[in-house]
Parts: structure tokens; sequence; C-alpha cells
């Protein structure tokens, strides 16, 4: 008889478990970690601004073609890769690049705008794109043909 009560006791302690267990899974995961920082915003809203010494990048909600809606449709919103190469990567007319050290070689590449928006008068408009690259970046030209590994 004893032997029936606490196989019963455990059995409705396990049963208790499970079912928090079960409860606690179900629960939502955090929805802001995945919610779209530009929804109901301006094209012209800044959703975070990177730094490089003193002068201020910002990423804009932007369009289909620019700005965060665009990476976050076409390239994926890299954020920490983005801010390395804004803040230590070279620099050149246009863009930011930081070369990859991988095998196959690969450069990471920040594309901004520091001249106002189409003429709205929003200015700095910011970044445009931002994506990986296949081959290094050089000073002199874009390497097409990676070496071998």
């Amino acid at each position: 008889m004893r032997l029936a009560r606490r196989v019963s006791s455990i059995g409705a302690a396990l049963g208790i478990s499970a079912s928090a267990l079960l409860f606690s899974s179900a629960a939502p995961s955090n929805a802001a970690a995945t919610a779209d920082p530009c929804a109901g915003k301006s094209e012209t809203f800044v959703i975070k601004t990177y730094t490089r010494n003193f002068q201020a990048v910002p990423l804009r909600c932007g369009t289909s073609t620019w700005g965060y809606r665009h990476l976050a449709a076409k390239h994926g919103f890299e954020d920490s890769q983005i801010a390395n190469t804004v803040a230590r990567g070279s620099q050149s007319f246009g863009f930011y690049y930081t070369n990859l050290s991988q095998c196959p070689p690969m450069a990471f590449k920040v594309v901004f705008n520091d001249g106002a928006l189409g003429g709205t008068g929003v200015r700095p408009q910011g970044i445009i794109t931002a994506y990986y690259q296949p081959g290094h970046i050089t000073s002199i030209a874009h390497t097409k043909n990676p070496s071998a590994c």
C-alpha cells in the first residue's frame, strides 16, 4: 500500500513537472528582438548611428533600394560586422571595407553617402548597403580572382 502511494505521488510530481515544462516552453519568444525597427517609420528615421573617430554614420530606415529595409531584405542585417567595418575598416571613396581572414578570401563592404538624400535636405543619407563580396579589396582595385587556399 505504501509503495502504491509513493509511486502515485512520484507519478503526480512528474506529471506536474512535465506540464510546467510544457507550458513554459510554449511561452512566446522575445518578439522585440525580431520586430522590425522601421515598422511605421519614415525612410529618413535613424535606427542606429555608427561612428568612425568623431564622424557619425547613420543607418536610416530607407527604402527597398537603400538603408535598413534594403539590408534586411537583400543582404541580411549584420550589425556587428557593419559596426566593425565602419569603426576600424579601410576607407575608400563612398565605402568602408574590411578584408576578412578566411579562405576563400572575402571582404565586407559598407557603402555610404555622406551627402544629402536626393534633394530632400536630409544630410547625410548614411548607409546605403552592406554586404560580403568575394576576394579582397586593395587600394588599387578589387581582386577578382581570389588566390587558391
